[in-house]
């Protein structure tokens, strides 16, 4: 079985008083409050994205499966 790739990302500063793009990719990639954490796949697009706020978010590479998603979570326990 191939591992996947994939960035654990934090948001540790705020977009509050930033410019519009930058909010706009924050919530592009799931980002919406302060101390929130995602995990995304290893990809260009995403790269870029996190690449463009760097400065407000503090990203970990991981390999292996993500830990499942709070849908996920819920699905699983009907």
């Amino acid at each position: 079985m191939a591992t996947t790739r994939y960035f654990e990302v934090k948001l540790k500063r705020s977009g509050n008083g930033r410019h519009f793009t930058q909010r706009d990719t924050l919530r592009g990639l799931g980002l919406r409050r302060f101390g929130k954490t995602v995990f995304l796949k290893d990809t260009p697009a995403i790269r870029g994205m996190l690449y463009k706020v760097v400065h407000l978010v503090e990203v970990t590479p991981r390999e292996g499966t993500p830990p499942p998603s709070k849908r996920q979570r819920v699905r699983e326990a009907r």
